[in-house]
């Protein structure tokens, strides 16, 4: 009689699990779980952004009225951008009328009414081009469009340019042109210039 009640009970047990399983359940409507998207876009404005390499030293920084993150390309566009880039000899620094800052590549590219200015002993140099682009990794500023060099008693036009930040050479190329003016010259009509 204890032999049938064990296979009695075991039999129930089992109808009673099958029954279970046959019944729609949690294992039938469960769902998978949405993690919330991470990627956002935004806005900052009257913004100010340092960065340091990997030993700690300021590389560049960038400051505006506005910057805007695209979050599906991952692209922070400036608005009226003014940078410094720090070099072996001084600092470069500069404004362009807009910027783009692609953070996996490191690259910052600015556009429209580019200026960059360097003050050296003998005078200011400055660069004016429509399209620049500062490549942090490589240490390294460059156009490929037409730019323009001035500081006292020279001006020179070029199709391209390279700076190499860390030894302080400046490399241009395609179509150079060379105007100079002598020394005492150039610096009366830079500060006539400057009265205007």
């Amino acid at each position: 009689m204890r032999r049938s009640l064990v296979i009695a009970a075991s039999i129930v047990l089992i109808v009673v699990v099958s029954f279970r399983w046959w019944l729609p359940g949690e294992h039938s409507s469960r769902t998978a779980i949405n993690l919330p998207d991470t990627r956002f876009d935004y806005t900052l404005t009257d913004y100010q952004a340092r960065f340091h390499d990997a030993q700690g030293q300021p590389e560049l920084s960038v400051a505006g009225p506005r910057l805007e993150h695209d979050a599906a390309t991952r692209i922070v566009s400036l608005i009226d951008p003014r940078f410094a880039i720090p070099a072996t000899g001084g600092r470069w620094q500069g404004q362009a009328s807009r910027g783009r800052f692609t953070r996996d590549q490191e690259l910052l590219e600015l556009m429209d009414n580019v200026t960059i200015t360097r003050d050296q002993p003998d005078g200011r140099l400055t660069i004016a081009t429509e399209a620049l682009q500062h490549l942090r990794p490589a240490r390294t500023i460059s156009a490929d469009v037409p730019v323009a060099l001035t500081r006292p008693g020279t001006d020179l036009t070029a199709g391209g340019l390279m700076i190499h930040l860390d030894n302080e050479t400046v490399e241009l190329s395609n179509d150079v042109q060379l105007q100079a003016r002598p020394a005492a010259r150039a610096r009366r009509s830079d500060r006539a210039g400057s009265r205007r």
